[in-house]
């Protein structure tokens, strides 16, 4: 009985903290509340991060690898937490994530002068905030990053932020030494396309800064063989904008019927449950927090994600992780501007043709798999990061030569061929 109650008023506690007219005072799940920030006169490092730190995404692990990146590297390193939020009291809360940097992270009201030789900002809609725009006057940077991580326009098409406006804000600044830097190629047409709009020029940087990912998290782990039942899958939070709309395309690529493929999910799957009445019993949906992603991924055999055409997805640090494991990857055609040769790219009704064509020769696969790792690690973890400090770096491109390339190209081709 006193187990029961205990329960009941656990219960309603958890009603009263999130759905109740209080809510909006309490940090929803996921974000934390910074107890007894530091304020800090004067933060003198080599490197500065500012960033939004409550959203509990791709933004954070990005963060947190690049701050204990830098930190393993001898460098010294704040994170600047500088909230997109209006209320104040919200200007304390972070995800979860960064408790494994908490000791590094500083509310930005409560800094009183910045002095770095590196700035890195990431975030437009941050860097468009009042917030930021009065920290700005308290920075004194030898060279500045502006890193644009994510779309002007949502998934449902509604404005983010703006590209002229963004430019304004940067140019007001006045810093002597700065770049704009896209996190990938689909954002930097983006800037392109829309600054064009405007008839003003997108002054960007010649290179991109995108996420950086701690590859040894990863073990490379690729399938000696290829065999049905073929295991697929793909990790995100779920949310529409993450799963096809159309239903034949999603059965396309995660079948519901067909004996050769296993679909295993994680991150949950609501959003298929209310598109199809249902999600399909075959399949295997996991939450998060039940596994690791390293350990989700030594499930699979292949890594497939096709997310809603509407998404305007600025990289994909998923489908990195996914390559790191040693899985094939196979994503619609728009995210080639992306990754290059190192992923696989069709139609919804040609994946498991694609599929079949790469489980058929192993010693190819493998070969062409511990390639694309290499390529990965150089371009998308930590090391690179590191080469990112030097301004005179040129960008590289993930493409493949000899066997591997035309291996991969040959089963794009058998993948499309006419049967």
């Amino acid at each position: 009985m006193f187990a029961e109650l205990v329960k009941y008023f656990d219960g309603l506690c958890k009603w009263y903290k999130y759905r109740s007219v209080f809510s909006r005072f309490y940090p929803p799940p996921g974000i934390i509340e910074l107890q007894d920030p530091p304020s800090q006169r004067l933060l003198s490092v080599d490197i500065c991060i500012i960033t939004h730190c409550g959203f509990p995404g791709g933004n954070a692990a990005t963060t947190v690898t690049e701050a204990e990146a830098f930190v393993e590297a001898g460098y010294s390193v704040a994170i600047v937490h500088c909230s997109v939020r209006r209320s104040r009291w919200k200007w304390n809360w972070t995800a979860e994530r960064y408790l494994l940097v908490a000791d590094t992270i500083y509310p930005a009201h409560r800094v009183k002068h910045v002095i770095c030789n590196k700035l890195i900002v990431r975030g437009p809609r941050m860097m468009l905030t009042n917030n930021f725009r009065r920290l700005t006057k308290r920075i004194s940077a030898e060279h500045a990053i502006f890193v644009v991580n994510n779309s002007a326009y949502g998934e449902n098409g509604k404005t983010v932020f703006s590209w002229s406006e963004l430019h304004k804000r940067i140019a007001s600044l006045g810093w002597p030494s700065v770049e704009l830097c896209p996190t990938g190629p689909i954002i930097r047409e983006e800037a392109e396309r829309e600054m064009s709009k405007s008839k003003e020029v997108a002054e960007l940087s010649v290179r991109d800064w995108s996420p950086v990912i701690e590859a040894s998290k990863f073990k490379f782990r690729p399938r000696n063989n290829m065999v049905p039942p073929i295991v697929i899958g793909r990790h995100a939070r779920d949310h529409p904008g993450k799963w096809l709309v159309d239903r034949s395309d999603l059965l396309a690529v995660y079948p519901e019927d067909d004996p050769d493929i296993q679909v295993d999910i994680l991150g949950g799957a609501e959003t298929v449950d209310n598109a199809l009445g249902g999600v399909p019993s075959c399949w295997t949906v996991r939450p998060f927090g039940v596994d690791s992603v390293q350990t989700y991924l030594e499930h699979l055999d292949v890594f497939v994600n096709f997310p809603s055409p509407a998404l305007h997805e600025a990289f994909g640090r998923t489908v990195v992780e996914a390559i790191l494991s040693g899985l094939p990857v196979i994503l619609p055609p728009r995210f080639e501007a992306t990754f290059g040769d190192l992923a696989f790219y069709c139609a919804p009704n040609e994946v498991r043709g694609l599929i079949s064509a790469i489980s058929e020769d192993d010693t190819s696969r493998l070969a062409y798999l511990e390639e694309v790792r290499t390529i990965a690690e150089n371009l998308y973890c930590t090391p690179n990061l590191l080469s990112r400090l030097d301004n005179r770096v040129a960008p590289q491109k993930p493409t493949l030569d000899g066997d591997a390339g035309r291996w991969r190209q040959a089963m794009i081709q058998a993948s499309t061929a006419p049967s």
